[in-house]
């Protein structure tokens, strides 16, 4: 699966005077067949990827291109999963932190011209439309043009109240309670410190970390990989199953960074997927009332001596671990397809996911994906 939009379905979203609606249709004309294959999930988190590369540009060098690839993409994100029960949307928390990063921020034009903050005063207003209507239509037949006339030239924005959003959140163990006030508040925020050694099986809990944190993690895990090799990997195996560990992870190889600390990085995906398929094998069954999992339940990214938190997932339910099963298979595919990892390295984790979770039906489909993969070879 490609990161992000190529550069042709991006072309397919960068007129501003186009209808949202208009455009989609386009995109879905230029996009290639072997990304037309991808599930919904998967275009889903091709849009949000190239969402994060074009917030930055934006906010580098506005232009009406950019504001209309990210308005496209934030409408097209919310169309693709708008069937989903908003507290069970993988994507909340995204549309949460928009909202938080740029509702309220002063306009740097003033005259209704187009800067940073215009463009994100215009996306803010459409993923509270969004959230409020629940109804991707109310956009369907308006431009990233008119909706700048609407938010930013004629002032017409709408109060949303974030909190009821944060409490489901909360409560679907994706943001720790309490986490709210740190997320309003981005001038308190703490830098992140790294961790000293681990002593036996002591624990440290896990940073709160939210957006604009997480990159710093990476950057503070990353050192401690040169400074703290052992240490490192042990965290790394115990990541959760969440977007921002898979993005880290498949970093990792890309970058061929453990090859270059002489680590062998197949063991080191094969410990992390082991250990997901045990959470997800916990999030089947009933919540033990006298664990001490609430103890460590986060958002965030656990630190030192993770071993034990093996039993305890974030959240239980068929619905939660269909969730972490699709986040798996989207990892172990694109592992597969951009040949960052030999399947045979997974095969007894693959075998396990096909047979176990068969009642899922995109693990149906990653298995013919794999077959075919492989041309037949008998993988699964």
């Amino acid at each position: 699966m490609d990161a992000a939009l190529s550069i042709e379905e991006i072309a397919a979203l960068s007129d501003p005077d186009r209808a949202l609606e208009a455009s989609a249709r386009l995109l879905a004309d230029s996009t290639s067949n072997h990304s037309r294959s991808s599930s919904p999930f998967e275009e889903s988190l091709r849009l949000k990827n190239t969402l994060d590369v074009f917030e930055e540009q934006a906010r580098q060098k506005p232009s009406w291109e950019r504001l209309s690839v990210l308005v496209n993409c934030e409408w097209m994100l919310w169309k693709l999963n708008e069937g989903t029960e908003i507290r069970l949307n993988p994507f909340l928390s995204h549309w949460v932190e928009a909202v938080q990063r740029f509702d309220g921020v002063k306009l740097e034009d003033g005259e209704g011209g187009l800067g940073g903050s215009e463009i994100g005063r215009v996306r803010c207003e459409v993923v509270k439309g969004l959230l409020k209507s629940g109804d991707s239509n109310e956009f369907a037949r308006l431009s990233p043009r008119e909706l700048h006339r609407k938010f930013v030239e004629l002032k017409e924005t709408t109060p949303l109240d974030t909190r009821e959003y944060i409490r489901m959140l909360e409560e679907e163990g994706i943001y720790e309670r309490g986490e709210a006030s740190s997320e309003e508040d981005p001038a308190g925020e703490e830098p992140v410190q790294l961790p000293g050694p681990s002593k036996g099986k002591e624990a440290v809990n896990a940073p709160k970390l939210n957006g604009a944190t997480k990159k710093r993690w990476n950057d503070a895990l990353l050192d401690r990989l040169e400074i703290e090799p052992d240490v490192a990997i042990t965290e790394i195996v115990h990541l959760p199953i969440e977007l921002a560990s898979l993005d880290f992870l498949t970093t990792l190889l890309e970058k061929q960074t453990l090859q270059r600390l002489s680590t062998d990085p197949s063991p080191v995906i094969t410990g992390y997927v082991q250990h997901a398929l045990r959470l997800a094998e916990k999030m089947g069954q009933p919540p033990n009332p006298t664990s001490p999992e609430s103890q460590y339940r986060s958002e965030g990214l656990p630190v030192n001596g993770t071993s034990h938190l093996d039993d305890a997932p974030n959240d239980h339910g068929r619905a939660a671990q269909s969730r972490a099963i699709k986040l798996l298979l989207l990892f172990i595919r694109n592992l597969i397809r951009k040949a960052l990892l030999p399947p045979d390295a997974l095969y007894f984790e693959i075998q396990e996911i096909c047979v176990r979770y068969v009642w899922i039906k995109e693990v149906r489909e990653f298995k013919a994906f794999v077959e075919g993969s492989l041309g037949g070879e008998g993988l699964i």
